[in-house]
């Protein structure tokens, strides 16, 4: 299924944007807190996403009309 891919680049995309702002430095902790707060949220969401689309995709459905 194109969106198990589509979802798995964006986790990835998630956890580099974090790794990014936990290395910063420059930023106060309450300034990473609040920027990675809807990436968490998100994370959240595309991951119980993935599970539902997983189990769609290996659940054999077969007709029950013959």
């Amino acid at each position: 299924m194109k969106m198990i891919k589509i979802i798995n680049e964006r986790l990835k995309e998630i956890r580099d944007e974090v790794l990014a702002l936990v290395d910063d430095q420059k930023m106060n902790l309450t300034k990473k807190n609040q920027l990675m707060q809807p990436l968490v949220e998100e994370k959240k969401v595309l991951e119980h996403t993935l599970v539902y689309l997983e189990k769609i995709k290996n659940t054999n459905y077969k007709g029950l009309c013959s």
